[in-house]
């Protein structure tokens, strides 16, 4: 059975990651040898990730597979099949590191069922199934000759997706910078790690960018490694984001993600935000202007008239005052077109509960579980 909590799947991750590397010891794979790289190194990064949607991962893993593409030996796939996943692990023969060979030991040595697929990224593919609750994408967006394919194709296949590549703040010669720029750099053919394979190294905004074109929303990342003057080819200033993703091509209504701000919920029934508190919103289709509900208490107005504004981007899109107490609506405007926005939140009060040490701003009623997809949070658009 898939783990309830996000500590169950860790130590699940740890303890097969322990066995894992015992059966490496013992067993050999002819000619080329186990992969070099330590896949589940990649666990801890993976589990922050998840922590936050475990209940929506683990129903969509729960009624549809997991495709681990590009797996390598199948470490993570896998540690899926043993949590009870029914698992596929893709990758190219003739590009992996020992042609498939290690995932075929460890298919034949383990008690887990995993299939195992050789497919080539590279030109027209289908996936073996229509349908997966999630995709594992790790280390392989830059071997790819299209990348923008691959993940439009699997954003119209998996619900969910964690992916993992290389990304760079400035050019090699560091004399251009590219972080803030919807970029990519493109290698020579040994110009990085003196590996053919590699193609592309996309900045930061280039990897936001690619992932909204190509049907994605993006749900939480992680930066690691070399975080100051990145680039694209130098082993010292190698960086990499991990990013988990939701389908926007297969659940395409509105949706909402908590940025910094927000406080934990509580009686599952209300949480307050700090004084600034930041939504990321998606939208289904165009739209002009955005609610938020919330309320007021009497011994919040006690310290005086509470004012409650949003900027986008640094725009305006708001404000009101508020001086009874009640079930107040927030009201503003997207100033400008786009698909995704970042509403930035400031609460102007004096405000501060006995007791309590905690940065309190505005106190937000919370919907059913059903509406998860706007975390569950009372926010329209229009």
């Amino acid at each position: 059975m898939f783990p309830h909590t996000i500590s169950e799947f860790r130590h699940a991750g740890e303890t097969f990651s322990a066995e894992l590397r015992e059966l490496k010891k013992r067993l050999l794979v002819p000619d080329y040898g186990w992969y070099p790289y330590q896949t589940m190194t990649a666990l801890p990064v993976i589990c922050d990730l998840l922590a936050p949607v475990l209940s929506e991962v683990s129903d969509a893993v729960s009624t549809a597979p997991v495709a681990d593409i590009g797996c390598g030996d199948g470490d993570l796939a896998m540690l899926f099949a043993r949590l009870g996943c029914e698992v596929d692990a893709i990758d190219h023969a003739e590009s992996n590191f020992n042609q498939l060979r290690g995932a075929e030991v460890l298919q034949r040595e383990l008690p887990f069922r995993m299939n195992i697929y050789d497919l080539d990224l590279d030109g027209p593919f289908d996936l073996p199934r229509r349908d997966y609750g999630l995709a594992l994408l790790l280390g392989t967006l830059y071997h790819l000759k299209n990348p923008f394919y691959v993940l439009e194709t699997i954003a119209a296949r998996a619900d969910w997706c964690v992916m993992s590549t290389r990304i760079a703040q400035v050019t090699p010669a560091k004399q251009t910078r590219m972080e803030d720029e919807p970029l990519a750099y493109l290698l020579g053919a040994r110009e990085a790690n003196s590996d053919p394979t590699n193609y592309w190294i996309f900045s930061m905004a280039g990897m936001q960018r690619l992932l909204e074109r190509t049907g994605w929303i993006v749900m939480g990342h992680s930066r690691l490694g070399c975080t100051i003057n990145s680039d694209p080819v130098h082993s010292e200033a190698d960086e990499r984001i991990f990013v988990l993703v939701k389908s926007r091509t297969r659940y395409p209504g509105l949706h909402v993600r908590l940025l910094e701000g927000w406080h934990s919920v509580e009686n599952d029934a209300f949480r307050w935000t700090a004084k600034r508190f930041a939504l990321e919103v998606t939208l289904p289709e165009r739209a002009d202007e955005f609610a938020l509900r919330f309320s007021v208490q009497d011994s919040v107005l006690a310290s005086g008239a509470i004012r409650l504004s949003c900027t986008i981007s640094g725009r305006s899109a708001g404000a009101i005052t508020c001086q009874s107490p009640g079930a107040l609506e927030f009201r503003g405007s997207f100033p400008f077109e786009a698909l995704t926005y970042q509403l930035d939140f400031t609460v102007d009060s004096n405000f501060q509960q006995v007791g309590d040490e905690r940065d309190l701003g505005i106190c937000v009623p919370l919907l059913d579980a059903s509406q998860r997809h706007t975390q569950r949070l009372p926010f329209r658009v229009s």
